[in-house]
């Protein structure tokens, strides 16, 4: 059944750069948990834990898992309905963080509680994220609980500072195209929240997740319905620099392929292997009566920047930053070519999975653009177009004794460098534009070609005292000097 999901096509084709360039999710074989529908996933001292509903059973439930892959169900209920309360009918979404300063338990939990008078956000505190205590005095409802909650999530942003996620409708007649992504913020580690923003414009949101880049930005991602019908089947993601605003449009980072495989519950953690991430996904897999959690892995590297752009071809060896995701440990390889041919690599190290540094020797290089192929111990291959441009150097003009007497046998010196071979024009002008004398009118080539003017005109007459302006024109040089004539 599994072999019905079709991965996400890569975000970052060869040589291509999007604004926003996500690593896609290729499915992982086998099935996680059956017969359950997930809620969050986090992590714990030596693996993971994850939270999820039954379809029997409107309350939460967890399982725990050492290597992300195997789940054992643990024993026990964490969050049960409760009659005469904003859960009393079920508990339908939940997401949980660890926070070391929070005081009742360092595990926090938001949780969606449907009654009869609609859907409230509703809190919980855990010591050992376990056994869960609800706090009563926390409740947060829209339109007077008309409104329709989905996947809170709340981040620490420190000092107190917690943003909370999610998505909610508009309230009135259900409508999941209104469905869309909010949040609030708290300065009083979780217990209060206000100034409800709307975070991502796109409608049709089903469920979300968010995860912390290296580097402290914020990934959001969303379960949406397919471009061209209402099923549920693509996995979107938008980042942020500060957790407040999701600017660029959101990119496919997995997709299935039939309406049958709707997805619902979703989830997102780091992998074992730490430089990866893991999607947990809730899905019927064709089965028109069954739930099942399945995941996919990011296997691919992306690369989303190279600096610097440019380079001389008489640069020495120079480190080249190589910004991405998904670099692993070990023996990484790089390469730089394009249609002239190839920029030497030297070495290539590994700073983070986020970050390579690639040193090559510019020098001797054809001139050109090149582009920037970067590769995993095992195989997995990102490129990015036209991220170095290899040229020669522009010009100099060096000017001696611009200021002279020629009646006492002064004349002014232009020392001119060039780092390529052409023509070059050397000109006096008044400062009117009025032609006075050509110094030099011919090929040059690579080095310094030095050049007097003693002041006189093309006709041989001595100018008069002034200012004039020595015009060069040669390789990658234009350049205007002034010069004082002073009789």
């Amino acid at each position: 059944m599994i072999k019905n999901l079709l991965n996400a096509v890569a975000l970052c084709a060869a040589l291509a750069a999007p604004a926003l360039c996500a690593p896609s999710f290729e499915l992982e074989a086998g099935l996680r948990l059956s017969s359950v529908s997930v809620q969050c996933v986090t992590q714990i001292p030596g693996g993971f834990r994850l939270y999820y509903s039954t379809p029997a059973h409107y309350a939460v439930f967890s399982a725990s898992s050492t290597d992300g892959l195997v789940w054992t169900p643990e024993p026990g209920l964490r969050l049960s309905t409760q009659a005469a309360a904003y859960d009393a009918s079920s508990i339908t979404a939940m997401g949980v963080y660890y926070d070391a300063a929070l005081a009742g338990g360092p595990w926090r939990a938001y949780y969606v509680g449907v009654s009869t008078d609609g859907h409230a956000l509703l809190s919980a505190r855990s010591a050992d994220g376990l056994a869960w205590t609800r706090d009563a005095s926390f409740s947060v409802r829209f339109s007077s609980g008309a409104a329709r909650l989905r996947s809170p999530r709340a981040y620490p942003a420190g000092s107190g500072y917690v943003r909370l996620y999610y998505i909610r409708d508009e309230g009135g007649a259900e409508n999941p195209a209104a469905y869309r992504v909010h949040g609030l913020t708290s300065v009083d580690n979780g217990d209060t929240f206000t100034g409800e923003s709307l975070l991502l414009s796109a409608t049709g949101a089903y469920s979300l997740d968010i995860s912390t880049l290296t580097g402290g930005a914020l990934r959001l991602y969303v379960t949406a319905p397919d471009l061209a019908a209402s099923t549920v089947t693509r996995v979107l993601a938008a980042d942020s620099a500060t957790g407040t605003s999701f600017t660029s449009p959101p990119v496919l980072v997995f997709s299935t392929a039939a309406a049958s495989n709707e997805l619902s519950g979703m989830a997102v953690a780091r992998s074992t292997e730490t430089f990866r991430w893991r999607l947990y996904l809730t899905s019927r897999l064709d089965q028109a009566a069954t739930t099942y959690v399945y995941s996919a892995l990011t296997m691919d590297p992306v690369v989303t920047g190279f600096t610097p752009n440019l380079a001389y071809d008489d640069d020495p060896a120079t480190d080249f930053t190589v910004t991405g995701e998904i670099f692993a440990p070990g023996l990484n390889t790089a390469s730089l070519s394009g249609p002239a041919g190839s920029v030497t690599v030297q070495t290539v190290t590994r700073v983070s999975d986020a970050q390579l540094t690639v040193r090559a020797l510019p020098a001797g290089a054809p001139l050109g653009t090149y582009n920037v192929s970067v590769s995993n111990p095992d195989g997995r291959t990102a490129a990015l177009a036209s991220v170095l441009t290899v040229d020669f150097r522009p010009g100099i003009t060096v000017m001696t004794d611009n200021l002279f007497r020629p009646l006492k046998g002064g004349s002014a010196r232009a020392d001119m460098t060039v780092f390529r071979a052409g023509d070059m024009d050397v000109n006096i002008y008044t400062l009117n534009g009025a032609h006075v004398r050509r110094l030099y009118s011919g090929p040059v080539g690579a080095g310094t070609k030095t050049l007097f003017w003693d002041g006189r005109t093309d006709n041989g007459r001595l100018a008069a005292s002034g200012l004039y302006l020595l015009r060069v024109t040669a390789p990658k040089m234009k350049d205007t000097r002034k010069i004082v004539l002073i009789k």
